[in-house]
């Protein structure tokens, strides 16, 4: 029988996961302020970013599994505790090692969070319509809070410190809190399974050196450490689907991937969050380094894609109910396909009209797609496991996600560099004229010639910021329109693979 207060506890899950969607971009639009207010270096600041990603993928699978074992709501609580502790550490961190390390808590935090919300949410709708309505708020709240993210944001910078981007977590936690407490019913698998740690080990290290592979490889390349991280993960994750083949009990019983429903939905969820992040970590230094917007300026420019996303987010039951669900996952994917090929054609000097446009483009697209890709997970396996199954989900979010960052940014930076060093040629006895060290900053990125432009003789800066930017908004136009190209292989599997309709729930 339906949980007659299901709808309140949809609104307290909504929150709970709104606090990890808004942290996944409210600090983008304050790297800029980090970097100069830390004296952090480009590898430092990647890493205050990258800790959070690498242990909340690392550890999202064992996170969902102790929520069947141990409780959901138990689960959830925890992640909510220990991402409020991490967020506090952050307002008085004084340095990037120790900023990096309070995002690494709050990445084991969120890992607890996300997968918690998910499966709860499937026990709390039985029926099958109304689960679907269900899970298209929630997904809409997962990317709205990532558009959201930057408004935020740069609302805060306006007025305050970076500090305050950490500050706006804790009194939502502990409202999270005190709802869990309050209305959430606990709920497990209730052949209260044994644990694997064994596989619990392996997962969870294969993860974490697979994550750190991917983001290390841009800047590092293949030298000893990223060799050895990539083995590492190679032989981990082996031996993690070899041990899940043979125990009793396995964490992640590996026939799910034998599913076609199971195995094309996570597919399609990582190119969702591949387009998404990947879109997400150029916008705000395209709006803020090179057509000059305050952060603030920049966080409000993400409204149509907040909107956008919300309005297709919250149809798309609707439309799959009426169309077919594989319909509306490739025309999801299309849409988005366009709208990244409409961000690969911008120039320093695009009109906001434009960016707004491809930026609801793309939004309504991802607001289409995710939702039935989550519940095409989700009717792939049991609802006793639902906690794996939502671990699955987002852990594939997750690593899908930042591929997207680490392979578009890598394109990014190599076309970067190209033209960067192109100018430098061409600007012949010009360079003689400007400090060594903003010739270096430029070769670097975007961001560090943007801050050495204040020693630029002044005659020279806006011919030097101009070049800067050209570069960027080069390197950006080709990483996103392969971005592009990989969303489009993604329609052609979803079309190929994806069910007509995602008619029933396992149970």
């Amino acid at each position: 029988m339906p949980n007659p207060r299901r709808w309140a506890i949809l609104a307290v899950l909504s929150g709970s996961l709104l606090l990890i969607s808004l942290d996944n971009t409210i600090l983008n639009v304050a790297l800029p302020r980090l970097q100069e207010d830390l004296g952090a270096t480009t590898g430092q600041l990647q890493w205050v970013i990258d800790a959070y990603s690498v242990l909340f993928a690392g550890t999202l699978l064992l996170a969902g599994t102790l929520g069947d074992r141990f409780g959901r709501r138990r689960v959830l609580l925890i992640g909510l505790v220990i991402f409020m502790l991490g967020s506090l550490g952050a307002v008085f961190a004084s340095g990037a090692q120790v900023l990096t390390g309070c995002r690494a808590i709050m990445g084991i935090g969120g890992a607890c969070i996300m997968p918690s919300t998910l499966s709860i949410l499937v026990q709390v709708f039985p029926d099958r319509k109304e689960r679907a309505q269900a899970i298209g708020i929630w997904a809409a709240v997962a990317g709205v809070g990532i558009a959201v993210g930057p408004i935020l944001g740069g609302l805060l910078l306006e007025h305050f410190s970076w500090h305050s981007v950490f500050l706006v977590n804790p009194p939502i936690a502990i409202a999270a809190i005190i709802a869990v407490l309050a209305l959430v019913p606990e709920s497990r698998d209730p052949s209260r399974p044994a644990l694997d740690p064994i596989g619990a080990v392996l997962s969870t290290l294969g993860l974490v050196a697979l994550v750190t592979t991917v983001i290390e490889l841009p800047d590092a390349g293949l030298d000893a450490t990223t060799l050895g991280l990539a083995t590492a993960a190679v032989v981990l994750l082996v031996a993690f689907v070899w041990w899940e083949r043979r125990v009793s009990r396995p964490m992640l019983p590996m026939e799910y991937f034998g599913n076609r429903l199971f195995s094309t939905a996570i597919v399609v969820v990582a190119m969702v969050y591949f387009a998404l992040m990947g879109a997400m970590f150029f916008l705000p230094q395209f709006l803020q380094l090179v057509q000059g917007m305050t952060p603030l300026q920049s966080g409000l420019s993400m409204i149509p894609a907040a909107v956008g996303l919300l309005l297709a987010s919250m149809f798309s039951p609707r439309l799959a109910e009426r169309f077919g669900t594989r319909r509306i996952v490739v025309i999801g994917l299309l849409i988005v396909v366009v709208g990244l090929v409409a961000f690969s054609t911008f120039i320093t000097t695009t009109p906001y009209w434009f960016i707004a446009i491809a930026l609801a483009f793309m939004a309504a697209g991802l607001g289409m797609t995710l939702p039935q890709a989550t519940n095409g997970v989700l009717a792939s396996v049991p609802s006793e496991r639902a906690g794996m199954g939502s671990a699955v989900n987002d852990a594939m979010a997750e690593l899908g996600g930042s591929f997207g960052v680490a392979i578009l940014g890598t394109v990014m930076s190599i076309t970067y560099r190209s033209n960067i060093e192109a100018a430098i040629v061409a600007a012949g006895d010009t360079v003689n004229r400007l400090p060594g060290q903003t010739i270096e900053a430029a070769r670097e990125s975007l961001a560090a010639a943007s801050i050495a432009a204040g020693s630029v003789p002044a005659d020279l800066v806006d011919a030097y910021t101009l070049v800067a930017g050209k570069a960027f908004v080069s390197g950006m136009g080709w990483a996103l329109f392969i971005g592009a190209g990989i969303v489009l292989l993604g329609a052609v599997i979803a079309w190929r693979r994806f069910p007509v309709r995602v008619d029933q729930i396992s149970e």
